[in-house]
C-alpha cells in the first residue's frame, strides 16, 4: 500500500513540475561568437567580460506561444533580461500564438504593450511561424508585431549597422504552411544572418555558407526530453535542438522557446533566450581600423 501510495506521490510531483515549475524555469543563454571561427564560446555565467570583445549583441526570442493558458503577462522576465544585458538587435523566429481561432481578443493591446517594452537600438526582426498561420491567423500576427514595433520579413532581406559592424538579416517565410524562398543573395555586410522558423529549412537552402549564423526555433528542444523519450516533429527531425555546425563556417542555433504548444508541459528543455555576442576577426577588426 505505502509503494502505491509513494508512485502515486512521486507522479504528481512530476506532473506538478512539468505544468507549474519547468515552463517558468526561463534560461539566460549567451554565446561568444567570433566571425570565421568554427569555435562557439558558452559565456553564460561571464557574459560581462566579455562586453569590451563584443561588436554587436543579439536576442533571440521564439515561440511564445501566447494563448488561453499563457498571457502576456508571463513575459515579464523576458522583457527584463532584456533590460538588464540592452542587446542591439532583437530577432523573433516565429509562432506569437498558438491559435489564432482561440486567441482572447481582450489580451491583444496588453500583448502589444509588452511586445513594445522590448526594445534595441538596432530594432526588432520577425519571421512567422506555422502556428501564426492557424486560424487564417496570418495578418493578425502580422499586424500585432508591426504594432509591438517588430519589423516582419517573409523572403526578404534587412541591412543595419552600428559604429562596429554591419550585418544583413534574411528572413524566410514558414516552411509548413508559407511560401518559403531558400535562395538570398550575398551582400557586402560583415555578418550574415538568416532567420528561419524550422530547423530543417537548412537543408533546403541555397548558398548555406553565405550565412554566418542561422537561427530558429519550432521544436520547442522536444518540449519533453527523457533518456528513453526524445519528441521529434515535422520540421525539425534533422535537426533538433542546440548549435550545429554547417558548411565549416555556418553555425545554427536553435532555440528551446519560450512557450509550450500541444501540452502546457516541459520536461528537461526550460525555455530559453539565448544572447550572441558577435565579434570580428582580428584580422578584420585591424582591416577596418
Amino acid at each position: 500500500m505505502y509503494i502505491i501510495l509513494g508512485i502515486l506521490f512521486l507522479i504528481f510531483c512530476l506532473i506538478f513540475y512539468m505544468v507549474f515549475v519547468e515552463p517558468r524555469r526561463l534560461k539566460e543563454k549567451h554565446y561568444f561568437i567570433k566571425k570565421n571561427k568554427k569555435k562557439v564560446l558558452d559565456i553564460s555565467n561571464a557574459f560581462d567580460l566579455y562586453e569590451q570583445d563584443s561588436n554587436i549583441i543579439i536576442c533571440h526570442l521564439s515561440d511564445f506561444h501566447f494563448s488561453r493558458s499563457f498571457k502576456p503577462q508571463r513575459i515579464n522576465r523576458v522583457i527584463r533580461s532584456i533590460m538588464d544585458v540592452a542587446p542591439d538587435l532583437i530577432v523573433f523566429t516565429g509562432d506569437l500564438i498558438d491559435n489564432y481561432e482561440k486567441w482572447p481578443t481582450k489580451e491583444t493591446q496588453r500583448l502589444i504593450e509588452k511586445l513594445n517594452k522590448m526594445t534595441a537600438p538596432m530594432g526588432k526582426i520577425a519571421i512567422l511561424g506555422n502556428h501564426d498561420y492557424r486560424g487564417e491567423g496570418y495578418y493578425f500576427v502580422k499586424e500585432v508585431l508591426s504594432q509591438g514595433g517588430f519589423t516582419v520579413l517573409e523572403n526578404e532581406e534587412i541591412f543595419g549597422s552600428n559604429d562596429d559592424v554591419s550585418i544583413n538579416i534574411a528572413g524566410m517565410d514558414d516552411c509548413l504552411n508559407g511560401e518559403p524562398q531558400f535562395r538570398f543573395e550575398r551582400t557586402l555586410a560583415e555578418w550574415h544572418l538568416l532567420l528561419v522558423h524550422e530547423p530543417d529549412a537548412v537543408l533546403d537552402t541555397e548558398n548555406i555558407k553565405d550565412f554566418d549564423l542561422i537561427l530558429a526555433g519550432h521544436s520547442h528542444g522536444g518540449q519533453i526530453r527523457l533518456p528513453f523519450l526524445f519528441y521529434k516533429i515535422k520540421g525539425s527531425l534533422t535537426y533538433t535542438h542546440g548549435l550545429y555546425l554547417l558548411a565549416k563556417k555556418t553555425l545554427l542555433s536553435i532555440s528551446n522557446g519560450i512557450g509550450t504548444s500541444m501540452l502546457p508541459v516541459r520536461f528537461g528543455v526550460p525555455p530559453e533566450i539565448i544572447y550572441y555576442h558577435l565579434a570580428k576577426s582580428p584580422a578584420e577588426a585591424k582591416q577596418k581600423k
